[in-house]
């Protein structure tokens, strides 16, 4: 699959200083929802990550490799949590037509575009977006709901983001800066995990985490920030 470039990940580069703590978002109506309706079937949708490197005259260069294991990692502490938590099963993607995949990277595609929405407008601290904060109607559409007739799946988990190393020249070139006074940015994560109903589309909740630190190549490292993700996951088991 092609590789989506993060919406959030740009907007998160535009955002006054180093790192962001972790913060979610939580369609309001779930305080109200029975225990019988939550998802207990959750289809991971392929991650979407974007890993590069930074050199020290500050080049990014995308590495393929390190984008198929952050992808793996994903997926696969997803997998650990769901074992461990016991609230829900998870499954990995069937086998689709060529056409069936163009329909779930598109998909994938406007998660990346509404949680940027979420995150700018539904999170933002501007007041005449407030609204947006109770009125909760993000949705990506009933599109992905052949899955849930292919899998039996209730909600799909997908992941978006980006991760940008910097080299250790990068890194001498930051510490330098530092003491002669110029600004020298340094590589950053930035992540966003959703549910989304697979029949409607509505997203449920989103999860975000921007970090200076985070290795996406480390499993140990995707494994402790998709559990710090869930923290903030709505439903109980």
């Amino acid at each position: 699959m092609r590789i989506i470039s993060s919406a959030l990940f740009f907007l998160a580069l535009s955002l006054p200083g180093l790192s962001q703590a972790a913060f979610s978002a939580v369609n309001p109506k779930l305080s109200t929802q029975p225990q019988d309706q939550q998802p207990r079937k959750v289809l991971l949708l392929p991650p979407q990550m974007f890993v590069a490197e930074m050199s020290a005259g500050g080049v990014i260069q995308k590495q393929d490799d390190w984008t198929k294991q952050a992808n793996e990692n994903l997926l696969a502490a997803a997998e650990t949590h769901a074992r461990e938590n016991g609230r829900f099963e998870t499954m990995r993607m069937p086998a689709l037509s060529p056409e069936e995949v163009e329909i779930v990277e598109s998909h994938i595609g406007l998660y990346d575009r509404v949680a940027s929405a979420i995150h700018a407008y539904g999170q933002g601290r501007d007041t005449g977006w407030e609204l947006k904060k109770s009125e909760w109607d993000y949705t990506l559409g009933d599109g992905l709901a052949f899955l849930h007739e292919k899998t039996g799946a209730d909600s799909a988990l997908i992941f978006v983001g980006a991760d940008i190393i910097s080299t250790g020249g990068r890194k001498a070139a930051f510490t330098v800066g530092l003491l002669i006074g110029i600004a020298i940015p340094l590589g950053q994560s930035f992540i966003t995990v959703g549910l989304a109903d697979l029949k409607t589309g509505e997203i449920s909740w989103l999860s975000y985490d921007q970090s200076m630190s985070m290795d996406s190549r480390e499993a140990g490292e995707v494994e402790s920030l998709v559990r710090d993700f869930f923290k903030t996951y709505p439903y109980s088991k």
